[in-house]
């Protein structure tokens, strides 16, 4: 951009016209004048710049001629355009921006600002000032002023006002406006694809799914190797869930990345759409593609943990392993490992990788629920109700924490208090089956005798067995349980029997010995009601 504006300069200084104004009769400032030119042409850095400035200050001072004093603001301006300009190249030329990049600004808006004291006409000027401004932190109407001042000057420059026209867009206060400027910067230059691309995202943004992928399309046809773009398409069509078309929009993107920087995105953007269309296979070799070119990817090895979880655990650990090496404390990497470990009943490890996820997210009550229902799983009642207990401060009505420490009290036996926790939560939402269900056990199979309601029993677990079509046989077997304190033991039998009937292999000896109990006419007493492998098949928060 610098070398550009230089270039032009370099032309007016030898053109005819200006040969014509060194020819003239000198005046007082002439010497300073020529020796601003003579810097100015050879200028390469900003010291040389500062001394273009200060021969034409003492060129303008000493007096010049009218022609000279014009040509005089000019290359004042010119010189303090491109001082500017090299401050933001220092801003926008680097990723990430140095940390003093707003004192940067603060200098090139003030040359900015400076030059166009000396000639109001510099486009560059506008246009930079408007950039610059834009920036967090920056003055919007500033920027809004300096823009509309672009337009005007850029009249008969067609490009120009089409670039003046799009950043315009960008600070207009109502979408109607900001398409208004896009659309007449596509008239402008309809083989251009950036007003393009603006107004794709534009018509997105207003849910003008297919208007967009227009536009996409048609920037696509005029910049085919636009990557950025493809990816854009993709994501509308993946957002649509029209898999395969979202997936030939990634492979396409893939093919114009040409294995360069840009394609490990764009196969992570495929691997995405495979995972999501079922594509296991697919979307694991996208993702060992992406850490083929660039082994130390972190979302692609946390994304290809999460997809071989399942069936290579062992495989997904490694890939955590790794992220965590790369950056240790990476949350969504310990949590993948987390839930990789527990599910595997490694329990401890679990646990480890839950209370450091809390410790760097104290405010995320997912996770302390997460943390709290490993606990309940590893046996630790007391450290689960005490979790459960920190959410209930912060949040006293959370249907999950409230379930959740009643089935913790009471697996520590504390049934007069787990009572108490989901006759709470049964307040919050009186249909929730697995809070239904665990009152309704407790209530039906309590050895204490002034716990125990039978009728309310049978109500609440009916309720519970409605809500779930009658085909969950932890239920069914909490109705029986709760005919059976009633006395009633022929509806007591035939609801085990029907638990039997639904219940999986894992879960069929803990209903066979209900069903004895109630054949034997013996209600059934229980202490403690959060189910295992080896025990009824009790909802709970924790599983």
């Amino acid at each position: 951009m610098r070398a550009l504006f230089a270039g032009a300069l370099i032309g007016l200084f030898l053109s005819s016209a200006a040969l014509s104004v060194w020819a003239a009769e000198p005046d007082a400032g002439q010497t300073d004048l020529d020796m601003a030119v003579e810097t100015k042409l050879a200028a390469r850095a900003p010291r040389d710049l500062n001394t273009v400035i200060s021969h034409c200050e003492s060129a303008i001072e000493k007096g010049l001629g009218e022609k000279n004093q014009a040509f005089a603001r000019q290359l004042m301006a010119s010189a303090l355009v491109e001082r500017g300009m090299m401050m933001c190249e220092a801003i926008f030329g680097r990723t990430p921006p140095p940390q003093q990049w707003p004192q940067l600004r603060q200098i090139a808006l003030a040359d900015f600002e400076r030059a166009l004291q000396y000639d109001a006409a510099v486009i560059e000027a506008h246009a930079l000032i408007a950039k610059l401004q834009i920036l967090p932190g920056g003055d919007r109407k500033r920027a809004m002023a300096a823009i509309e001042e672009l337009v005007k000057l850029t009249a008969t420059d067609p490009r120009r006002q089409s670039e003046a026209l799009v950043q315009r867009a960008s600070l207009q206060e109502t979408p109607e406006k900001a398409m208004a400027d896009v659309d007449n910067a596509v008239k402008l230059t309809p083989d251009d694809p950036k007003p393009l691309r603006v107004r794709a995202t534009l018509k997105l943004n207003l849910k003008d799914m297919d208007g967009a992928l227009a536009d996409f399309d048609a920037a696509i046809k005029l910049d085919p190797e636009d990557v950025d773009t493809i990816e854009a398409k993709g994501l509308i069509l993946a957002t649509d869930q029209k898999w395969p078309e979202a997936r030939a929009a990634f492979d396409l993107a893939v093919k114009a990345a040409q294995g360069g920087p840009r394609a490990t995105n764009a196969l992570l953007q495929r691997a995405r759409v495979n995972m999501a269309a079922g594509e296991t296979n697919a979307g694991l070799a996208d993702f060992s593609e992406v850490l083929r070119l660039d082994p130390d990817n972190l979302a692609a090895l946390v994304m290809r943990a999460e997809a071989a979880a399942e069936d290579h655990p062992d495989q997904a650990i490694e890939d955590l392993n790794k992220a965590l090496d790369l950056r240790p404390g990476l949350v969504p990497a310990l949590r993948q490992r987390g839930i990789i470990l527990a599910n595997a009943k490694k329990y401890s490890g679990a646990i480890s990788d839950f209370e450091l996820i809390r410790r760097l997210e104290p405010k995320d009550q997912n996770v302390a629920l997460q943390l709290a229902a490993i606990y309940t799983l590893d046996g630790k009642q007391a450290e689960a109700a005490q979790v459960y207990e920190s959410i209930l401060r912060e949040d006293p009505k959370n249907l999950f924490a409230l379930r959740g420490r009643g089935d913790a009290l009471l697996n520590q036996g504390k049934q007069r208090e787990a009572i108490a926790d989901y006759e709470l939560a049964l307040a919050e939402k009186p249909k929730d089956t697995g809070t239904l269900n665990n009152l309704a056990w407790v209530l039906a199979t309590s050895p204490d005798d002034s716990l125990r309601d039978g009728k309310r029993s049978i109500t609440l677990a009916t309720q519970a067995a409605e809500e779930t079509e009658f085909k969950q046989a932890h239920i069914l077997s909490t109705l029986a349980a709760s005919y059976a304190e009633t006395g009633d033991f022929a509806k007591a039998i035939e609801w085990s029997k029907k638990a039997i009937n639904v219940g999986s292999e894992a879960v069929k000896p803990a209903l066979a010995k209900e069903l004895e109990s109630y054949e034997a006419k013996k209600p059934w007493r229980e202490v403690q009601t959060v189910a295992t492998e080896s025990s009824k098949p009790k909802e709970s928060t924790s599983r």
